[in-house]
């Protein structure tokens, strides 16, 4: 057995737990150097949408239809992703997923298994999103419209415009995510493209040699 088949089965025979996987997930998000523009554009969008909401008359209400509407459009993706998911793992052919578990990624794992992760990190982060969505959906539509938190509408404004501020940044960054799921499906869908060419061209040089070599031992006819 190869090295590299035995590393492939290492890497796949075990299955972390899923509070382990949700906090793998959750890493995917965190501000780091290469994602930091869709931090800064999910935390501005936030900052918009939660001074309008909280400091709105109607906060309860209009959070509970805002949830409403996230709750269907977060559903609707993390649908779409799972059935991409379930199709790249349903297609991947035999000679593609051994050329992907050769190819190691520098200090982490092989790119099949690479791969594999982040598409269940996706997952993993819509069904955190959606969860906190339908709490707060929830519990929008027990809570009074006008209940208070303090005697103080401006402190309860501002409590409410924090809560909201971490609330929308993460909603809108797990939205934002949708362009690496993506991107991440191209770059698997070309490499496949490409490595079923390179199938053919092997093949079909095959052919073209055992043709030669056919040719090459097929006596000449003697002469009278």
């Amino acid at each position: 057995m190869k090295n590299d088949f035995f590393h492939a089965i290492q890497e796949f025979r075990t299955t972390e737990p899923a509070k382990k996987l949700m906090l793998s997930a959750l890493k995917e998000i965190i501000p780091t150097k290469g994602n930091r523009f869709a931090f800064i554009i999910s935390l501005l969008l936030g900052i918009f949408v939660s001074l309008s909401v909280g400091f709105a008359n109607e906060t309860v209400e209009l959070l509970s239809q805002i949830c409403d509407k996230l709750i269907s459009a977060e559903l609707a993706i993390f649908g779409c992703i799972f059935t991409v998911y379930s199709i790249l793992l349903a297609f991947l052919s035999d000679g593609y997923m051994k050329r992907l578990a050769r190819i190691d990624i520098p200090g982490k794992t092989s790119m099949l298994k690479q791969s594999i992760i982040y598409y269940e990190s996706v997952l993993f982060l819509y069904f955190i999103s959606t969860g906190i969505s339908g709490a707060i959906y929830l519990i929008t539509c027990c809570v009074d419209p006008y209940a208070r938190l303090t005697s103080n509408l401006l402190l309860d404004n501002l409590l409410a415009s924090i809560f909201l501020l971490v609330y929308f940044t993460f909603s809108f960054r797990v939205f934002y995510e949708v362009k690496s799921v993506i991107y991440n499906t191209i770059v698997l869908f070309r490499a496949s493209i490409a490595y079923k060419f390179i199938d053919f061209s092997i093949e079909s040089d095959e052919k073209d040699e055992d043709k030669h070599n056919l040719e090459d031992n097929t006596p000449d006819g003697e002469s009278d």
